[in-house]
């Protein structure tokens, strides 16, 4: 059988509203917290000299537990004031070009909160220490810990609030695609592979980078903790190996996803399908990002990249989404074996 090559129609433009909001983004989640991290680190460069060294680090309940170059706090109030903000705001601006939702709104105010957090933190630290000679009389942190809490919340909703509310458009349908009716005995099969976008392997792969910084740093200053970064980073490989790429089967037995992991695996049975058609799947803007999904709408996805997909109608369930190349011929598949199966069950009632 001859399956016939479709080309998904899709329009790229951005909307207006969608441009607005990338820009309210950059400003909101690169801009001002720019602009926080430079105060940040012109007061701690002014006040370093009036630190003892090594400069206390880390607080436990009993007080300072952890010592370094009064230097690190240049390079943390950096790193987590502009460094994570940077990778969230680029991460969302790569995965939502075209479209928007209330994900990328959230990951651009909670940029803007994390470098308040690393402000308050990072000088509220190093003012504690202002003047000591040793660095473990600076037993006080709770009200830094406090107040960065503070700034985290109140940056959070003010950057919340400083974007447009733009909700994401409608899934656009891609061009049908029509298989000829299956004969009696035919067995009609579509196999395929849905497999994670580069810009979010790259993200996931920045992750881990800090996740091994992290772990590196922890290892120099305090050992016995490096095993928190060090699980955190096998659980992220682990998850990464498991949803990185699907196989996916269409056929007379209905829909089938499966990792090449073997596991996790989703399969909706033919009996179960009552319509399928392909769409323009946008990850970020209907399911929240990549991976293993549920919407707000109550659709599971297992969306890797933005794209053509295949949307399965479950009877007495929220639909199914799987972005995959070739979605318009996989739904064709799929409804052929839908009308073959109720031509099947006409003929069964004459």
């Amino acid at each position: 059988m001859t399956t016939p090559s479709l080309d998904p129609v899709v329009h790229t433009d951005a909307t207006a509203d969608v441009r607005r909001a990338r820009r309210a983004l950059i400003v909101v989640g690169l801009v001002i917290p720019a602009v926080l991290t430079a105060i940040v680190v012109a007061l701690i460069a002014l006040w370093l000299p009036e630190l003892p060294d090594p400069a206390a680090v880390h607080w436990s309940a009993d007080g300072v537990d952890g010592f370094g170059p009064p230097a690190t706090y240049l390079w943390l109030a950096i790193a987590i004031g502009i460094g994570l903000p940077l990778l969230m705001v680029t991460t969302t601006l790569t995965m939502t070009r075209t479209q928007w939702g209330v994900t990328a709104r959230f990951l651009g105010a909670l940029a803007l909160g994390l470098s308040g957090f690393s402000a308050i933190t990072a000088a509220g630290s190093v003012w504690l220490q202002r003047g000591l000679a040793d660095a473990a009389a600076a037993t006080n942190v709770l009200p830094v810990l406090i107040g960065a809490f503070c700034a985290l919340l109140v940056l959070s909703a003010a950057g919340w609030v400083l974007q447009p509310d733009i909700e994401s458009a409608p899934v656009a349908p891609l061009k049908t695609a029509h298989l000829a009716s299956i004969a009696a005995g035919e067995r009609v099969v579509w196999l395929g592979r849905a497999s994670m976008a580069r810009a979010a392997v790259v993200a996931i792969g920045l992750a881990c980078v800090v996740l091994i910084g992290a772990s590196a740093v922890l290892l120099l200053q305090a050992p016995e903790k490096v095993w928190i970064p060090l699980l955190v980073l096998v659980v992220v490989g682990l998850a990464l190996a498991a949803t990185f790429s699907f196989r996916v089967r269409a056929g007379a037995d209905g829909l089938t996803v499966r990792s090449q992991l073997g596991f996790p695996r989703l399969h909706v049975p033919l009996d179960e399908i009552t319509s399928v058609r392909a769409i323009q799947c946008h990850p970020f803007a209907e399911f929240g990002g990549v991976g293993w999904r549920t919407g707000v709408d109550g659709r599971t996805g297992i969306v890797l990249r933005t794209g053509p997909g295949v949307e399965v109608a479950r009877r007495d369930k929220g639909a199914v989404v799987v972005t995959v190349d070739g979605a318009e011929t996989a739904a064709a598949t799929l409804q052929a074996h839908l009308e073959h199966r109720g031509a099947a069950g006409a003929e069964k009632k004459r």
